[in-house]
């Protein structure tokens, strides 16, 4: 490994745990401006106050609403988006490695839907950004869903797998990517890809103990990482619920000590307003 993506990559994997707690707010391109995101300068303290590893964003709000937080958390920028609205399945490309170094990033996210026509274009754009990545010292993330037109169950393990292998194929070093609702079947995915892999949120649960639940299983069965996002900034207190996380992914604690740290963090937090 390059020097230069060893430097970064400490700077993104917790030291004590090796693994990676991101938070993502790159959604509004996607999903609308939902609420947690609507005033963003707001909602990024609350998140960094809960010490995550890095936090996903795109290139204008990292310029805008970043800087204050340089050094306290890594800085990952998501360089595509897709619309749930406009073009569900393509993953258009917004951003390169080049603003990635400018900015100051310590890693790149592209977007990737397999499972259709569009996957092509893709797959070629990823295959690119790796190259780029490689020659820059940029540890590459890849966010991809088997959620193509021609995907019949998107949370299915085979499926799963194929769509994280074949970023692992392309060269990304994390890859991110659905829960496909059991331990069993999720390991499935992570035997199929030598790459690290990270869990995204997304509609898993209900309540934050169901998203416990799940990543502590997955950790179980060797999960690298989360990157996170609804269910977190949604959330009353986001920063008592990273560290929450953060108790799960990086000590090895249980979902019941993990909610105790939870309701203590957040009791902090109330007695401080």
């Amino acid at each position: 490994m390059f020097l230069g993506k060893e430097i970064r990559l400490r700077r993104l994997l917790n030291r004590k745990s090796g693994r990676l707690l991101a938070i993502t707010i790159d959604h509004p391109i996607t999903r609308g401006v939902l609420p947690g995101l609507v005033n963003v300068r707001e909602t990024l303290p609350k998140l960094v106050a809960g010490k995550p590893d890095a936090i996903t964003m795109h290139k204008g709000i990292a310029e805008k609403v970043f800087a204050p937080f340089a050094g306290e958390v890594a800085l990952i920028l998501k360089t595509s988006a897709y619309s749930v609205a406009y073009h569900p399945h393509y993953d258009a490309p917004v951003a390169d490695v080049e603003e990635a170094v400018r900015l100051g990033a310590d890693a790149v996210s592209v977007g990737m839907i397999v499972g259709g026509p569009e996957q092509a274009q893709q797959l070629t754009h990823l295959g690119m950004i790796s190259k780029e990545c490689a020659l820059y010292g940029m540890p590459l993330i890849a966010h991809i869903y088997p959620k193509g037109s021609m995907i019949k169950n998107p949370y299915d393990a085979d499926a799963m797998a194929y769509a994280v292998r074949a970023g692992a194929e392309l060269g990304v070093d994390i890859i991110k990517t659905m829960w496909t609702g059991s331990a069993e079947s999720f390991a499935k995915v992570i035997e199929a890809c030598p790459a690290k892999v990270a869990l995204a949120g997304g509609d898993a649960g209900e309540k934050l103990e169901d998203y416990l639940r799940m990543t502590r299983e997955a950790l179980d069965i060797g999960l690298a990482g989360v990157t996170y996002g609804r269910f977190v900034w949604q959330h009353e207190y986001p920063a008592a619920v990273i560290r929450a996380l953060a108790a799960l992914m990086h000590d090895n604690a249980s979902v019941e000590e993990a909610m105790e740290v939870y309701e203590e963090a957040a009791a902090r937090i109330r007695e401080a307003r």
